[in-house]
């Protein structure tokens, strides 16, 4: 037995053109030209306090973007459960199920087949608000921290990164007692207002702008319930290999040759 469900991810910003050489820091004249590329992942964890452990949630995989510039690539996955029959135990696998190249500039998104300079187009469309998805969104989703409710709180240093901690407190009805009482749940935002690495990427974006920094992490939790969920932003690599370059390149020179009429 055999269930398919579509595990759907939307993701973040980035700056300047494409190239299709190095996008290492190079030098012309005396100009120093930073050009922007790499890799991260947006990591969703549970922290659990009596194991003192961070898992991760299940059925679900970090999903990797790659950005040159102003130019990104998502990945999505689908999920398989399967299920035996006679002894009806359940298991799942995350597979490869379709890569989207966005140009942010133009809000146009390409969605191909595979990760590869020559992977088959299977749709294209235009967004007119910018939105898209529903977990990391960069662009259009309201703010959740941005508001008088929100407090700057101190900070700390995680994997030696400083970071700026902001909270908001909500009063929700208790669901683990059941006791039908309004009681907090407190919501954190880490903003990377130190270092320089990525920047243009943040869970808030309406946040960030108004902070001058990043949100790089969220947490929430409520008192009583002992666990912690964490959604962050995870830098993987500075660098693109010279195969993900030459997908950047085949597939801006596909977006360039057949634009989105809109």
């Amino acid at each position: 037995m055999l269930t398919i469900m579509r595990n759907r991810y939307c993701f973040l910003l980035l700056c300047i053109l494409i190239l299709s050489m190095s996008c290492s820091t190079t030098k012309i004249a005396s100009n120093v030209i930073t050009k922007s590329c790499g890799k991260v992942s947006i990591v969703m964890r549970v922290y659990d306090s009596a194991t003192n452990k961070m898992d991760t949630m299940q059925y679900l995989k970090d999903p990797n973007i790659w950005y040159l510039d102003s130019l990104i690539i998502e990945e999505t996955f689908y999920t398989k459960f399967y299920m035996n029959d006679t002894t009806f135990e359940k298991t799942w696998s995350q597979l490869p199920y379709e890569y989207t190249f966005i140009d942010l500039p133009n809000k146009n998104f390409y969605v191909f087949s595979s990760f590869s300079d020559t992977a088959i187009l299977i749709r294209k469309y235009t967004q007119p608000d910018s939105v898209k998805g529903s977990i990391a969104n960069f662009w259009g989703l309201p703010s959740f921290f941005k508001d008088q409710a929100t407090e700057l709180i101190g900070d700390t240093i995680i994997n030696g990164i400083n970071y700026k901690m902001f909270r908001k407190i909500e009063y929700l009805k208790d669901t683990i007692n059941h006791a039908g009482e309004l009681v907090p749940s407190y919501n954190i935002a880490y903003l990377d207002c130190w270092t320089n690495k990525h920047r243009f990427f943040t869970c808030d974006k309406k946040f960030s702008d108004q902070q001058g920094c990043p949100v790089k992490r969220t947490d929430r939790y409520g008192i009583g319930e002992g666990f912690r969920f964490v959604t962050e932003i995870l830098n993987q690599s500075d660098t693109l290999t010279a195969q993900e370059q030459k997908i950047f390149k085949a597939w801006a020179k596909y977006a360039k040759d057949h634009p989105i009429e809109k």
